[in-house]
């Protein structure tokens, strides 16, 4: 008898082609174009814009939501609301350059996209780390395993494709490999969060004022 696998709790990750409105999308990429020619510094990466890009796109950022709101409702099986995003920002990556492992505190779910046209063999990986990362280490290593998939796996590297959105929750952390090409590396990234009172009882929380 072939046996039942139940994957308990799992980490969602979300992925999608966005070809709706490539205008708007046009327009991102030549504005942040236009800023990285002008922006001339000594680090290897970093942030280009302030924290509420997507206030200058609000075509995008409502597709951003409605895939969000979509997902949220009919595969998290959350309740129908209204979710915003908070913040907003362009991030880049020159040869050499990298980010460390970090999470997205004070946010629900996260997300990136890249708006590119390429992403070059050598561009940096998106490299997503298991919540439990290191436990594993306890009872197994690598070696132990046939092959490393999604049940024993710690890492998981995306590589990044033209007009990709991916959504993560934010408490998942993160980080970019090496980048090793000369062409920077550019992406959206954004944060989202419920609108309204969410939980119950005496652990909810009032968060009406996200919509002002």
């Amino acid at each position: 008898m072939k046996p039942s696998v139940l994957e308990l709790f799992s980490t969602p990750l979300i992925t999608f082609k966005i070809e709706e409105d490539t205008h708007e999308l046009n327009k991102i990429n030549n504005y942040t174009q236009s800023v990285i020619s002008n922006y001339d510094n000594n680090n290897v990466s970093g942030s280009v814009t302030g924290k509420r890009i997507l206030e200058q796109y609000p075509r995008i950022r409502d597709i951003f939501l409605d895939k969000f709101s979509n997902i949220a409702e009919n595969y998290l099986k959350y309740k129908k609301r209204k979710y915003i995003i908070t913040t907003s920002w362009i991030t880049y990556t020159k040869k050499g350059g990298q980010s460390s492992n970090h999470n997205h505190r004070n946010s629900f779910w996260s997300g990136v996209y890249y708006f590119q046209d390429d992403y070059p063999k050598g561009s940096a990986h998106l490299k997503l780390n298991s919540p439990i990362s290191g436990l594993g280490d306890v009872f197994f290593a690598k070696n132990d395993c046939q092959e490393i998939c999604a049940s024993n796996s710690e890492v998981v590297n995306i590589q990044p494709e033209s007009k990709m959105l991916i959504l993560f929750p934010s408490y998942l952390k993160h980080e970019v490999s090496i980048h090793q090409i000369d062409k920077k590396r550019l992406s959206l990234a954004f944060n989202i969060m419920p609108v309204g009172r969410w939980g119950e009882s005496d652990s909810s929380i009032d968060l009406s004022w996200f919509d002002d």
